[in-house]
């Protein structure tokens, strides 16, 4: 039981399954088919538990300072088993992504997975780019259901909404994780400006989707996400619960899925 707990943790299962849910949902919305949602979904679930899962891998001396209480750092999971975990969901993601995804959007699925096996190199060698970097891929399954609905164009404007709200938060993770991360341009900002442009960002998300409204719910929504990011700015300025506020800007871009309905 203690190794399947540490094996969840290096996948990062809630936010795969945060993945997942971003694509199955907004499919199964349009096509109310349940095989076709999970078949379309799936290989996105293996992407990103691989993806997690070879971050701890390429993280393991940073996250000996960062997030100790990892399983790599801790111990709790070996490295070999860490690898080989690795290749089993990039073989399934691999394998379901040519089995049941057009090939006309598949383009996006393999390219998510080398965008997230090649993050390792951009923290070691461009450092500048991470959160950016990361950001685009946390976009990527927005772009997934804009591509397959291509009449839909409000899409993009939710994945660039889904883009800015993704960059703030992980401009504040970066912040948090200084210490152990490579020094680069961005060590030379004061985490104030970072932080401050970082809530920029994220408004700047919540304005995109603003412009989507168009039913009550829409506006609900609306209202919501603007409370979420204004509890997290709080706790991020003045409280200083940074765990708390970096929490509260992942339901906020949960939130903001809501638009690709």
């Amino acid at each position: 039981m203690y190794t399947v707990q540490a094996i969840l943790q290096l996948a990062r299962v809630d936010s795969s399954i945060l993945a997942f849910l971003s694509l199955f949902i907004p499919i199964y919305a349009r096509t109310h088919d349940l095989t076709v949602s999970i078949e379309r979904a799936i290989p996105l679930l293996f992407i990103c538990m691989g993806a997690f899962i070879a971050n701890d891998l390429d993280d393991l001396e940073r996250d000996q300072i960062n997030h100790p209480e990892r399983p790599l750092p801790k111990r709790r999971l070996s490295l070999t088993v860490a690898a080989l975990l690795f290749f089993i969901c990039l073989a399934l993601a691999l394998f379901l992504t040519k089995r049941y995804v057009d090939e006309r959007i598949a383009f996006w699925y393999y390219g998510l997975a080398t965008v997230s096996i090649s993050y390792g190199y951009v923290v070691e060698w461009l450092p500048s780019i991470k959160a950016p970097y990361v950001a685009v891929a946390i976009s990527v399954p927005v772009l997934i259901v804009a591509a397959s609905y291509p009449a839909e164009h409000h899409l993009y404007v939710v994945a660039v909404a889904g883009f800015m709200l993704a960059l703030g938060r992980e401009l504040c993770m970066d912040i948090a994780d200084r210490a152990g991360d490579v020094r680069s341009a961005m060590h030379r900002i004061p985490e104030s400006r970072l932080a401050v442009t970082a809530f920029i960002s994220q408004t700047i998300g919540w304005a995109l989707l603003v412009l989507q409204i168009r039913r009550t719910l829409d506006l609900l929504a609306a209202v919501f996400l603007a409370i979420v990011l204004l509890i997290a700015g709080i706790w991020w300025f003045r409280a200083k619960k940074y765990i708390m506020a970096s929490r509260l800007m992942k339901l906020a871009f949960l939130v903001g899925m809501y638009f690709l309905l």
